[in-house]
């Protein structure tokens, strides 16, 4: 029984997904009316509602792998499950899902013309294929993706996905001599993070003893840094 799954996000996302998702582990194509996911993972006689279970398993992880790669700021959700029949037919399974379909403006496909006249096209959505790859064989990888899909990236998170990338790695040291970060934004990073007077109600602590650092970093300039850290990461796992 072959399956495909519905998804809902913004159009935008979806469109860069369905442009790079082929032939792989995990794929998303158009059927001019839904974005639907495919894998050979869903393949077999489970019922719909496994089905259902295992694909917002995976989504969390295309979601975050989304939210880096293209900058998005809304999460993937599962919409319906489609039971297709070697006949064309299809089944149409509907959970209760709250529906959310929006659009903006990605950055466009870039053409890069060669000497020879040949064309060469490059995707914002590009990476995404290799990620997934990548997170459905590595749980540190599909971890951080599912960190990344959240609502909210504060100090919390922010530090949980570090505090992955560190172990995987071995610690800032390792991080710092990769050249994916400076020392001291690294320590300013975790005091911040620690610290209830630096980041409030936010901060990974009730409270310290230790002194906040005399210019915390902001919380912008902590995405930031994850982000650039993460995608480093990712790219030493990916070549």
């Amino acid at each position: 029984m072959k399956w495909a799954i519905q998804l809902l996000g913004d159009t935008s996302d979806l469109s860069a997904l369905a442009k790079t998702l082929i032939g792989s582990d995990v794929n998303v194509t158009h059927d001019g009316k839904d974005y639907l996911m495919t894998s050979d993972r869903f393949d077999g006689p489970e019922d719909a509602a496994a089905i259902h279970a295992s694909a917002k398993e995976i989504v969390a992880v295309l979601s975050g792998a989304c939210r880096l790669a293209l900058d998005a700021t809304q999460p993937l959700k599962v919409g319906a499950v489609h039971r297709c029949h070697p006949d064309g037919r299809r089944d149409v399974i509907v959970f209760p899902e709250p529906a959310a379909i929006r659009c903006r403006l990605i950055s466009p496909t870039v053409k890069l013309t060669h000497n020879d006249g040949s064309v060469e096209e490059f995707n914002p959505a590009d990476p995404v294929k290799h990620w997934m790859e990548l997170a459905l064989s590595c749980d540190a990888v599909a971890k951080v993706f599912h960190l990344l899909s959240a609502s909210t990236l504060d100090w919390v998170n922010l530090y949980r996905i570090l505090e992955i990338v560190k172990a995987d790695v071995g610690g800032w040291d390792a991080i710092a001599d990769n050249g994916w970060a400076a020392e001291k934004s690294a320590e300013l990073f975790t005091r911040t993070a620690n610290s209830p007077d630096a980041a409030s109600l936010e901060s990974r602590h009730g409270s310290s003893t230790k002194k906040p650092p005399r210019k915390p970093m902001l919380i912008s300039e902590a995405r930031s840094l994850t982000s650039s850290i993460v995608h480093a990461w990712l790219r030493s796992k990916t070549g």
